[in-house]
């Protein structure tokens, strides 16, 4: 997991990608919360596109969500997808940490979100601006408050893990 703010990309820690596609955003939509909730295809950009893309590679989901409290949230993972969660509105705890059993894809709602009931050992708070980056495989349990639900406005980027691989 990687932990940033939008006025502070690193490009040196950051995939290319992924930095390439907050500048893209930061630099494209000057208010953000006025964009519209639900799912939108991004184009990848020519550079980081494989000889063969893969369904659906780039995407963003807006949301309006309410937290919950860390005891009613399941923590989830994806195969698939690279998560870069950013906060634009509200205040929201992520719970991180070490996963101790093996991943059990049977509580799978959707294509590539799976559910545990495993409890974080640690939890990152974030502020609007911050942004999180989750590996495929890596246990997080998002939309957590540590006091009373609020509501957050958030965007997920999906980048599909084939856009990450190293160049040929």
């Amino acid at each position: 997991m990687f932990i940033g703010n939008l006025q502070e990309l690193n490009d040196v820690l950051l995939h290319p990608l992924i930095a390439a596609v907050l500048r893209d955003f930061v630099a494209t939509n000057v208010d953000v919360l006025e964009l519209p909730k639900g799912k939108t295809d991004l184009a990848v950009p020519a550079k980081f596109a494989p000889a063969v893309l893969p369904d659906n590679p780039l995407f963003m989901i807006n949301s309006l969500d309410t937290s919950q409290l860390v005891t009613e949230r399941r923590a989830e993972f994806h195969d698939t997808y690279l998560d870069i969660q950013l906060l634009l509105s509200g205040e929201e705890w992520i719970g991180i940490g070490p996963h101790t059993t093996e991943l059990d894809r049977s509580d799978n709602p959707h294509p590539d979100l799976y559910f545990m009931d495993e409890t974080p050992t640690s939890y990152v708070g974030l502020q609007p601006g911050d942004f999180v980056v989750i590996a495929p495989g890596e246990l997080h349990t998002p939309l957590c408050t540590l006091t009373e639900p609020g509501q957050l406005r958030k965007i997920v980027f999906k980048v599909h893990k084939e856009l990450l691989a190293p160049e040929a």
